[in-house]
């Protein structure tokens, strides 16, 4: 252990990496060993590694916490029938770990309605009083609530109780240790052609299932607009046929991954979430009764919420978008000077579009902040309501922040060879600023690691006595100096805009679909070894979608078109075609094509169902079995009552 252990907790990175390795390595011998003898003598170490296996959550206490503080919060949790043991091992070191048992996390599974599989083959809420109508063959009961659940069952009971111990600061964090046996089902394995996406949202929550479900999904879709893109180039197609292609492939695309997450959300059983769900974290308000069921909610009076969007956050999000696009044209008054001062040939005219394109990335990082300040302001119930207004604030921000001086160029301008180069340089530092972000951390990582080896030390004999389990003190210890995970916020933004920059104006830019397919073999990989290394594992999320971004690439797909097909009829040898047969409406042409194009893609739309047949079946038979239930119900209790 490093020395900094004497005073408050390290939060060095790179030494949580060094000690997460070595440990994985020594479960790892200790698991191998057992699969080989069956039984095996085991040091004092690893009858502690099983122990501390069931630990799910740490509460980690302040210095201001005092010794009475930190019995009163066990105490209130025991209420709950959660197992707990309180750890005192120095004045900065506190640690209650919080554990249960299945008998317990059931019926917590019961009272929070988790959906699950039952023996019809329907999907229902969990009922503790029929275990048994949940036991599929070959299951035992350990195995009905996955890996992501039980410490949300916990939190979500505990967390409402001892909120006013964390107000006052005397409870510094709560996180849910990683199974680090577990974690080894995610290492980069060359052999494997696709993501293991079920044991991901078993083990981190069907969010984040979701975003790599998605990512994998939209990976395997660029391969079609490369391999376009390819032929694009080598045989100069014609400008309608890129228009066509790209209006059907967005909207294949977007319409088959609704059927996909349909059926992901209905096995994961959050497909009949909605917006009258359990309140977010960060909501606040006055307990009243719940309309619906009558248990005392949180409340906050609507009208609020609207004062803050309409009065604050829009005209901000206006001014922002206002100074963006005012960036975007100071570029090109700089180019013009440097034009006209250095000539065509100087290489100073590269300057303003690299300044522009990180410009680009600062704005985005700093309105992002922007945007979730505002957001937390406006008081959301829900976590997809807060994010849907989170990610439309965005996005109004983030079109007109990377790609308003491409449309200026385009439509305005009307120059299509400098729309070439400004697209491509724009895109070439975003991948780069997405790299540098994606492995910024983890080659930190690798680069000190030899000097973080000299740092670790055993823990000191006297600090010994004082703790009852050694390996789970370690992995609380450290894993209590690792980044906190907050959401895929960031994640989806990224491949938005990725997305923005290969549809748009794919007329000009036919390689950039296979710049952003290169990026995201390697970015997918990066996003999960963050996750299992770089970050504090986070508390599951439920979600059926992936909410407010599947708004968001339906209007980058529809903004496409139109896009796309005002390139096409910007070419001289269209508009002189148009000219010719149309002399008086030449323009019309221009929307009857558009319109084509726009009905063909609802066409698309309504031809795909979002649903696969058998999640329509499944959620038919579950409501019937519902009704068939009810009815019994029902009858039982009137057959009591003549008796």
């Amino acid at each position: 252990m490093s020395e900094d252990a004497k005073s408050p907790r390290t939060r060095n990175i790179i030494e949580n990496q060094l000690f997460r390795r070595q440990r994985s390595l020594k479960l790892e011998a200790l698991q191998r060993q057992r699969s080989q003898h069956g039984t095996i003598d085991v040091i004092d170490d690893d009858e502690e590694a099983e122990t501390f296996g069931k630990t799910y959550i740490v509460i980690i206490f302040t210095e201001k916490a005092k010794l009475r503080h930190c019995q009163d919060v066990e105490k209130i949790i025991q209420e709950f029938d959660i197992q707990t043991t309180l750890e005192i091992v120095s004045k900065t070191e506190k640690y209650l770990y919080l554990s249960a048992s299945l008998d317990t996390l059931l019926r917590l599974a019961d009272a929070a309605e988790l959906e699950k599989m039952t023996t019809t083959g329907s999907m229902q809420k969990f009922n503790y009083g029929c275990v048994s109508d949940f036991l599929l063959p070959g299951m035992t009961q350990e195995q009905i609530l996955q890996y992501c659940e039980t410490p949300v069952l916990i939190k979500d009971v505990v967390e409402p109780a001892i909120r006013s111990y964390i107000q006052k600061g005397y409870i510094e964090d709560m996180f849910p240790l990683h199974d680090i046996l577990y974690l080894d089902r995610f290492h980069l394995n060359l052999k494997r052609t696709t993501l293991p996406i079920e044991e991901i949202r078993n083990y981190f929550g069907s969010s984040i299932g979701l975003y790599f479900a998605f990512i994998e999904f939209y990976t395997k879709a660029l391969i079609f607009p490369s391999v376009f893109g390819i032929l694009q180039s080598l045989m100069n197609l014609n400008l309608s046929l890129v228009c066509s292609f790209y209006v059907v492939w967005t909207t294949i695309f977007l319409e088959l991954w609704k059927r996909r997450c349909a059926g992901l959300s209905y096995r994961w059983g959050t497909i009949e979430m909605s917006s009258l769900d359990k309140p977010r974290a960060g909501y606040h308000g006055q307990l009243k009764p719940d309309p619906i069921t009558g248990k005392m909610t949180l409340h906050y009076p609507m009208r609020y919420t609207y004062l803050q969007m309409y009065c604050i956050s829009y005209p901000v999000v206006l001014g922002c978008v206002v100074a963006a696009a005012w960036f975007a044209l100071y570029q090109f008054q700089i180019e013009a000077e440097v034009l006209a001062d250095f000539g065509a040939d100087s290489w100073l005219l590269y300057i303003p579009v690299i300044v522009q394109s990180m410009l680009i990335a600062i704005f985005s990082w700093a309105y992002e902040k922007l945007a979730t300040f505002l957001t937390n302001l406006e008081n959301h119930r829900t976590r997809s309501q807060y994010e849907r207004h989170r990610v439309n604030k965005l996005m109004l921000f983030e079109i007109v922040n990377n790609f308003f001086s491409q449309f200026y160029i385009a439509f305005v301008l009307q120059d299509l060879k400098q729309l070439k180069y400004q697209l491509m340089m724009q895109l070439l530092i975003f991948q780069l600023v997405c790299i540098a972000q994606e492995i910024g951390i983890p080659l930190m990582a690798v680069l000190r690691q030899k000097y973080a080896k000299y740092r670790h030390k055993e823990i000191e004999p006297e600090k010994l006595r004082g703790i009852s389990n050694k390996p789970r003190y370690e992995q609380a210890f450290y894993e209590s100096g690792l980044d906190e995970y907050h959401s895929t916020y960031e994640d989806y933004l990224q491949v938005c805009i990725q997305f923005g920059y290969v549809v748009l104006f794919a007329a000009v830019a036919p390689f950039a679909a296979i710049g952003a397919l290169i990026n995201n073999v390697f970015a997918v990989h990066i996003d999960m070894f963050k996750l299992c290394n770089i970050f504090k594992r986070p508390f599951a999320r439920r979600a059926k979608n992936i909410g407010a971004w599947q708004l968001a690439f339906e209007l980058l797909s529809v903004m496409s078109l139109l896009s796309n097909c005002g390139l096409l009829f910007l070419q001289p040898n269209v508009k002189q075609f148009f000219a010719h047969w149309l002399p008086s409406i030449p323009d019309l042409s221009f929307v009857i094509f558009e319109h084509l194009l726009l009905g063909l893609k609802f066409l698309i739309h309504k031809v795909i169902h979002e649903r696969p047949r058998w999640v329509r079946i499944g959620l038919l038979k579950a409501d019937y079995e519902t009704s068939q239930a009810l009815k019994q119900l029902k009858k039982f209790k009137a057959a009591n009552k003549m008796a």
